[in-house]
């Protein structure tokens, strides 16, 4: 398990202790970009198993049907996951900038 965490970046705090909102805003990035990593190799899966379905139909109207259908809900759930993406990453962008402050500028 602390291989894996190693290997999405999970581990944000320099030493463990030493924890900020930056740091947690990193964690939460990381772990974002992790989720869409594993969304992307399972939307691969699905979009393969609607081929093998819509190649294996034989001509039948059903499986045609339901291999476009897979094809059009899998389509339409990973435009999703990549638009929450996209809006959650500009989010933290903005969070993660060197002095930026929800109160006002630091002096």
């Amino acid at each position: 398990m602390d291989l894996l965490a190693q290997s999405f970046n999970l581990i944000v705090c320099p030493n463990g202790i030493d924890c900020n909102f930056g740091h947690l805003v990193l964690l939460a990035r990381n772990l974002i970009n992790a989720m869409i990593l594993i969304s992307t190799f399972l939307a691969a899966a699905a979009f393969a198993y609607a081929g093998v379905v819509l190649l294996a139909s034989g001509g039948s109207e059903n499986a045609k049907n339901d291999a476009k259908k897979i094809f059009t809900k899998v389509l339409i759930g990973y435009l999703w996951i990549l638009g929450a993406w996209l809006l959650v990453y500009t989010i933290t962008s903005v969070l993660l900038v060197d002095g930026f402050s929800l109160l006002g500028s630091p002096r």
